[in-house]
């Protein structure tokens, strides 16, 4: 539990992807130059909803797995007392 967040390869990967997204993102901005057609701007909405499912998804997992390690940990300390 001593890791930094940066010494995790899940966070490293989260981070990658986020920040992919976001260039992607900004990358269709500046090609449109505000004459948004159909198809950009489906595309733009089909990557924000995909991004904030993986952040969503990202955030429950890692609390899901904090629940698991505390439950763990209260389970060894029963165990050994």
């Amino acid at each position: 539990m001593d890791k930094k967040p940066l010494q995790s390869k899940k966070f490293i990967a989260y981070l990658i992807a986020d920040f992919g997204w976001k260039f992607v993102f900004l990358y269709i901005l500046f090609q449109t130059k505000s004459k948004y057609d159909y198809y950009s701007f489906t595309i733009m909405f089909t990557l924000l909803i995909i991004a904030g499912f993986i952040q969503v998804g990202y955030i429950l997992g890692q609390a899901a797995l904090d629940r698991y390690i505390a439950l763990l940990e209260k389970a060894k300390q029963t165990k050994s007392e």
